[in-house]
């Protein structure tokens, strides 16, 4: 069986040490293939096959996750990135992170065995996160970037808030519902479905739910 190629996009010096530590704990299972400390340098060495991306999200600064991923998905659509983190982050920013396209989140201070074992868990297809975590998401459906990307070939990325609102729409909700769960105002919700529908090429609702009605 081939090793897992994987990528380092991290500039904190000492998680990367951890992280090698960590990947070549387990003997020839994992090959690092580059490790970039620049969100621009790490879309530029992407190329296929890579297995995993290993993102610490502080390299994109001001740039949205969600960007980060369609650029990553764009030149190679069969890599899956997970997210490296100094600390366990909030059930909201988890989910937020997973809706977004991130397949697993991890500490650089947990044990080799752990971070091994979340590696193996995404490259086989799975989202790695706590119970907890996963049993959230799953109470909100959503749709995955991949699903939509399959549906809309092209698609440019949705914001997270994007995300949100045509889950919404999806499962039937109308714009003052959308309003009151997401507390803003009617306004701002048709003004964030005016862009999702721009983006899906569509110009109503009853088409979106048409083109995605088998998601």
């Amino acid at each position: 069986m081939s090793a897992i190629r994987i990528m380092i996009a991290d500039s904190d010096a000492e998680q990367v040490d951890a992280l090698r530590a960590a990947l070549n704990h387990d003997g020839g299972e994992f090959e690092i293939v580059s490790v970039v400390s620049a969100r621009e340098t790490a879309i530029k060495q992407i190329s296929s096959p890579l297995d995993i991306l290993i993102l610490n999200p502080d390299i994109l600064k001001q740039r949205t996750l969600s960007r980060f991923i369609h650029s990553v998905q764009t030149k190679s659509p069969s890599t899956r990135i997970v997210c490296v983190l100094k600390d366990s982050p909030s059930d909201e920013t988890a989910i937020s992170d997973i809706k977004a396209g991130i397949r697993g989140l991890f500490r650089a201070a947990d044990q080799p065995s752990v971070i091994a074992k979340a590696i193996h868990t995404v490259h086989n297809g799975e989202i790695w996160a706590e119970r907890r975590i996963l049993e959230k998401a799953l109470a909100k459906p959503m749709i995955l970037p991949e699903t939509l990307q399959a549906h809309v070939p092209g698609l440019p990325p949705l914001t997270n808030r994007e995300m949100e609102m045509l889950t919404l729409v999806l499962q039937g909700a109308t714009n003052r519902e959308i309003a009151d769960r997401s507390k803003i105002s009617e306004r701002t919700v048709k003004t964030h479905l005016y862009r999702v529908y721009r983006k899906l090429r569509v110009k109503s609702r009853t088409k979106a739910i048409a083109l995605l009605s088998h998601a």
